[in-house]
Order: C-alpha cells, then structure tokens, then sequence
C-alpha cells in the first residue's frame, strides 16, 4: 500500500472539468482502491480524476463497468506503477459534468441509480 507522499510533474496536469460544483470537494472520502484491479491503467501511470469507483471486496474500491453500482469518483489523479493499493479520495455526492468524464469511462447514467449525484449532460 502507498502511503509515502510521492510528488510528479506531468504535462497534462489533473482535468477536473467533469465537477460540476466545487460542492463535496473539500470532504471527499478517503478510500482503498484495489491495486491489483488497476491494470488498465499501468500503462498510462496513473488512474485519471473522474474514474467512477464501485465498492470492492474486502472494503477496498475498484474502476466501475456499466452493472457496477456507482460509489463515487475519484476526486484526483492517482499514479499507479505496481499492483500495490492505492489511498486515495472519493467524491461520494456531487454535481457531475457527464460528457468529461475520463475516455473509457462506463456511461454513469446507466448504471444503477445513484441518488447522491446530480448528472448533467451538455450538448
């Protein structure tokens, strides 16, 4: 598990055009993200801002598919090199701009009803 603060320079600094609001940005819960259910994302070193999280085995969370039930989103980018878990912060409620949402991301107003998020969809 990483809990050693671990400071990267990127050039495409963490999107966070899918909030809505800045509403529960500033009390967003920290989580276990399952390391070993990352590996879509090894390759690009990190899990982007915006991956919509279900609840996992074990209390840990992990990147939701389409008939996952919603728990949240991760509020910012995570890097991600190793199977290790990964601590990180979840949006549990909120305002979401649909259309940024990460690429690949599962369509969220899809899956099962989540009432603690308000989906905006944007031409």
């Amino acid at each position: 598990m990483q809990f050693a603060p671990r400071y990267q320079v990127r050039g495409d600094v963490s999107v966070q055009k899918w909030l809505g609001s800045a509403h529960a940005t500033d009390n967003a819960r920290t989580v276990t993200i399952d390391g070993t259910k990352l590996d879509a994302f090894t390759e690009r070193g990190f899990v982007p801002a915006g991956t919509p999280l279900t609840a996992a085995e074990g209390g840990k969370f992990a990147p939701a598919t389409a008939s996952d039930e919603l728990a949240g989103f991760l509020l910012v980018d995570q890097p991600v090199d190793t199977t290790a878990d990964v601590i990180a912060p979840l949006l549990d409620h909120g305002r979401i701009r649909v259309k940024f949402l990460p690429e690949g991301a599962p369509d969220v107003t899809a899956m099962p009803a989540n009432p603690h998020f308000i989906f905006v969809k944007e031409a």
